[in-house]
């Protein structure tokens, strides 16, 4: 297998000193809009406000393509100031809503804080504006600016590390606590074996908090102790402490103390100081939770001092990982920092599986019921959600995290055009919502990440191109930070009002394909071990690499689902055990699939492998990339999961499309002459409409035969987000879509 660094996540870490920049200028771009009004443009002042909309289903489309309603517009962020926002400027920008921040100052204590934020949220929805309140202090969510972990140092996030002493034959060993560490919290002494430490022979020796002394064994051995500390420093957390006027002290997401204790202060806060909240927020708004094990700072070279690696750790996660998974996690704590036998794999997974369920539980899970008991709706985006390894360190399990979420969100970048670019990573978050049933997926427009320079007032044309490809990857709800004011108002309220019109369209939209691709994340928590930095390569550990290539290949498959006109889903384990089948289909929910695509897989739980044999032989497709599975989710399981698939083919990246079937499901008749040239094509149901969504990537404009399949002419309708037209066409005919936009060609129902 290559193993190629991913080309779009490596180049917004070149940049120095880049969360400073960030935070900086988000900063700036929070206070631009009520410092002067000097910039932008007070033409149009007269533009027609958007309406609520009284019409039902397909309805809602027609009644507001023209003017969408605010709530399909776009969030603008507000800043960490005391000002209250110029509303009625902002609608004239065409803005929809705002993401909301309580000011740095007195935030969450001060009477004032408390009164501008009532003030601005007054006017906001006076104005018939979203209103999504963000539920800390900048990010990462979880602080409550910095008074969680004050009101008890014991909700400081803690982190696991090894300390270890080899030798030969019984002679007395002491292992010290490292200095920076709380205390030992296990020991364990094991003989070695082909230079390995046999986890089954190994026995646990007393240790007091500070050391841990032992009597070797006769022959080689090593001894582990296992030591707690506070992780406090290179963290994102302190990185973005003094941006924000936060102590930068992240408290442990996995102790669900700690997060109770949040929620309470900030979440519950609003509601003693607002009254009741439906009518007044919207939704809260998470940035950038995670299990803060990550060493976060960024000069090349740079890792954790004396290249320590951390895991995350709560002392209550022996007892849930023997719930769970029916054995001691203690004696075999080595390989979650080693090690490729079956067995190491095996205890990682079971390892991050259990933190996985833990932080869902404690952190998105809680605040989501939290939400809807109070009449609102919860949402936030992950850290590093483009990159599969980042889903293991950072929250176990990604699809689990987010999946609690009513809605689910992502922060993706705008590239410069003709950069590398993972315009398919939103299909990670329109898939869990397909899974919940929810319809709302949001994505952060971020013009400082995926660029070689970051860049605040974006061409609203580049600010186009980008939506674009998200919405083709299912997002539907669109916020950013970009600096409105330096704008011309007209310019960007047409920009929100194509925004909108592809919001209104495309929310409640059903990807329509029957191909689907397995989210492997057990292949990723088997294969993880800690590193020691996470900007550069060089430093990393084996599995980070092995994984990277792992990466690169289902990377290559999603690009080329997506150019090739396939809107397919990720599918996750419990997705597919929980499935049936029907005359050859496999049946999610309301969703059903003819092809499934396995790339790399090498852990399957028996239970997903027992399902698709029985959907093979209902004849169902499974596309094996590169290898068969050959390790289930338990010892156990291992030899059958093998047997199962062990004459299947397998195929490189490359070779996958040419296994599928046609990229238009059953039902769609459009097709057009210039497919993969600079085009895309996403096909949606809704409404038991068949909506085709055309997206022109070129800087220029294209004319495009349209036609549909199968005898004589008939008729389509256009929307075009562009102007907001409704045509009807006979085709077939030729058509122009102008540089950076799309249309939806709608065969009739």
């Amino acid at each position: 297998m290559s193993v190629q660094f991913s080309s779009f996540l490596l180049p917004i870490w070149k940049l120095p000193n880049f969360k400073t920049l960030r935070i900086f200028s988000i900063c700036i771009s929070f206070l631009l809009p009520i410092m002067s009004a000097s910039g932008g443009d007070t033409a149009n002042k007269a533009a027609t406000a958007p309406k609520a909309l009284s019409s039902s289903g397909w309805g809602r489309v027609d009644e507001g393509f023209k003017n969408p309603p605010n709530e399909y517009r776009l969030l603008q962020y507000s800043g960490h100031h005391p000002a209250l926002l110029p509303v009625d400027k902002m609608r004239e920008y065409g803005i929809g809503g705002v993401m909301l921040f309580m000011q740095s100052d007195g935030y969450l204590r001060s009477d004032t804080a408390w009164e501008n934020v009532r003030n601005n949220i007054r006017q906001i929805k006076a104005a018939g504006m979203q209103l999504w309140m963000a539920d800390d202090n900048g990010y990462p969510s979880a602080q409550a600016g910095g008074l969680v972990v004050e009101s008890d140092p014991a909700f400081e996030v803690r982190c696991l590390t090894p300390v270890k002493k080899e030798g030969e034959g019984t002679q007395e060993i002491r292992l010290d606590l490292p200095k920076k560490a709380e205390a030992f919290v296990a020991a364990m002494l094991y003989p070695v074996k082909e230079g390995q430490p046999v986890l089954a022979e190994g026995k646990a020796v007393p240790f007091e908090k500070d050391h841990v002394l032992a009597t070797g064994l006769g022959g080689p051995w090593v001894l582990y102790g296992f030591a707690r500390e506070v992780n406090n420093e290179g963290t994102q957390a302190m990185q973005t402490a003094s941006g924000f006027q936060t102590s930068g002290r992240y408290p442990n997401l996995l102790n669900a103390a700690a997060m109770s204790k949040f929620v309470d202060l900030a979440h519950a806060e609003y509601e003693r100081r607002l009254g009741p909240l439906a009518g007044q927020i919207d939704v809260f708004y998470s940035n950038e939770p995670n299990l803060m094990s990550l060493w976060f700072e960024f000069p090349a070279g740079s890792q954790r001092p004396g290249g320590v690696v951390f895991v995350p750790w709560d002392d209550d996660l022996p007892r849930l990982f023997k719930e769970a998974h029916g054995y001691e996690l203690l004696p075999r704590l080595p390989a979650l920092f080693g090690g490729n036998s079956d067995e190491e794999k095996l205890v990682r997974l079971h390892f991050y599986q259990t933190v996985a369920a833990t932080l869902a539980e404690n952190f998105s899970g809680r605040i989501a019921h939290w939400a809807d008991q109070h009449g609102i709706r919860s949402s936030g985006h992950p850290l590093m959600e483009e990159n599969m390894i980042h889903h293991v360190i950072n929250e176990g399990d990604f699809f689990e995290f987010v999946g609690r979420m009513q809605i689910p969100a992502c922060d993706f970048g705008m590239p410069e055009r003709g950069a590398a670019s993972n315009y398919w990573m939103p299909k990670l978050l329109s898939s869990i919502a397909r899974l919940h049933g929810h319809e709302t997926v949001h994505g952060l427009l971020d013009p400082m990440i995926f660029r070689k320079t970051p860049d605040l007032t974006p061409p609203t044309e580049d600010m186009r191109r980008n939506i674009n490809t998200a919405f083709l990857a299912g997002l539907n709800q669109i916020s950013t930070y970009t600096i409105w004011r330096e704008y011309k108002a007209d310019d960007y309220r047409k920009f929100n009002e194509y925004l909108g019109r592809l919001s209104l369209v495309l929310r409640g939209a059903e990807a329509a394909s029957p191909v689907a691709m397995y989210y492997p994340i057990e292949t990723f928590q088997a294969g993880f071990t800690p590193s020691p930095s996470t900007w550069d390569p060089k430093l990393w550990p084996a599995s980070w690499k092995n994984l990277t290539g792992l990466i690169n290949v289902y990377d290559t498959i999603a690009k080329s689902l997506v150019d090739h006109g396939y809107n397919f889903s990720w599918l996750n384990g419990k997705a597919i055990e929980s499935a049936t089948i029907r005359s050859g289909r496999l049946v999610v929910g309301p969703h059903e699939y003819t092809e499934l695509i396995m790339p790399e897989v090498e852990v399957l739980p028996l239970a997903v492998a027992k399902k698709l044999e029985a959907w093979q032989k209902e004849g169902g497709k499974v596309l094996w990339v590169n290898l068969r599975p050959r390790l289930g989710n338990a010892s156990g399981e291992h030899e059958a999961v093998r047997q199962a698939f062990a004459s299947a083919a397998t195929m490189p990246p490359a070779e996958v499309i040419s296994h599928l079937g046609p990229a238009a499901p059953d039902g769609f008749r459009l097709r057009v002459d210039k497919a993969g040239q600079d085009i895309f094509i996403g096909r949606f149901m809704r409404d038991g409409r068949r909506i085709n969504y055309v997206v022109n990537n070129r800087e220029a404009k294209q004319s495009f035969s349209f036609s549909l399949e199968g005898a004589g002419a008939d008729g389509v309708q256009i929307y075009n987000p562009a102007d907001g037209s409704i045509t009807e066409r006979q085709l077939p005919a030729t058509l122009d879509i102008d540089p950076s936009s799309s249309l939806f060609v709608v065969e009739k129902p």
